[in-house]
């Protein structure tokens, strides 16, 4: 009986390393993506001022953690005329944002070009941003992490931005 009183601590401890790395599938509203998060999305809206008086739908999906956050962004600009150069003008929004450290490297995913933008705010905090451009809408799936986080928090992010799948487009 001891020895079993003894296992149990050690039981208990590797089935909370277990359930710590549950990860489950996020699918917007409009069933455009998904992604996987270790826990649930908090979902906020909010009306963006666009050219000629014209309001923009942004939608958030973040999952706050302690050093940083995931974070995926939709900004519907359907209100607008079609502009070719929707993404690469809010990709310059983005690197306005730059303090150091500013990369872009086009990317692709699911047949979508896009931008993987890398670089430090004011404040130290590393952000890696990927932008796409599909059905009139900016697509961002990006972490924010506190300036030295460890590896293992590091690798949570990049698990978050490789996961994204875009579903219709």
């Amino acid at each position: 009986m001891r020895r079993v009183l003894l296992l149990m601590p050690i039981l208990l401890w590797a089935g909370a390393a277990t359930a710590a790395d549950v990860w489950t599938y996020f699918a917007d509203p409009a069933g455009a993506f998904t992604i996987a998060v270790p826990a649930t999305p908090v979902t906020q809206t909010a009306q963006l001022p666009g050219p000629n008086g014209k309001k923009l739908t942004q939608a958030s999906y973040i999952v706050e953690r302690g050093n940083g956050a995931l974070v995926v962004v939709v900004i519907d600009l359907t209100p607008l005329p079609d502009n070719p150069r929707a993404l690469d003008d809010a990709v310059g929004n983005v690197k306005g944002a730059a303090a150091s450290g500013l990369s872009d490297t086009p990317i692709a995913q699911d047949g979508l070009k896009g931008h993987d933008i890398r670089f430090k705010d004011k404040d130290g905090n590393q952000f890696e941003d990927r932008m796409f451009y599909a059905g009139r809408k900016i697509y961002q799936v990006m972490t924010v992490e506190a300036s030295g986080i460890d590896a293992a928090s590091h690798a949570v992010g990049q698990r978050f931005l490789a996961s994204m799948h875009f579903i219709k487009h």
